[in-house]
């Protein structure tokens, strides 16, 4: 739902999971952004490497709104996760469908 709102078409979502993201779809700047994105949300160091791609096409604002963007998403999801929360049918048919991504299976217990 965030992804369409935020202007994603049909083809960048139906690709957002691959690794690596296709050229064809995804620019440059999306691509070290999405890079970013999952790094970001693994817990993993940000290297050098990607901070040279992000910086190509980011200012050090951007960077840092950039940053604050994905942990806050990782705030929510957490709260998403842990209560299995989703959007009600109303909600949904606003915003014009859902994710072509597949809800995870719950955590086994």
């Amino acid at each position: 739902m965030l992804g369409r709102s935020a202007g994603l078409d049909d083809a960048k979502l139906a690709h957002i999971a691959h690794d690596p993201l296709p050229s064809e779809v995804y620019s440059d700047e999306e691509q070290a952004i999405v890079r970013y994105a999952r790094t970001s949300t693994r817990s993993q160091p940000i290297d050098d490497a990607l901070y040279a791609d992000l910086s190509k096409f980011l200012s050090t604002q951007q960077l840092m709104e950039l940053c604050f963007t994905v942990g806050l998403a990782n705030l929510i999801n957490r709260f998403h996760a842990t209560f299995r929360t989703d959007l009600d049918a109303a909600t949904t048919d606003s915003l014009g469908g859902s994710c072509p991504l597949p809800i995870p299976d719950p955590p086994r217990t």
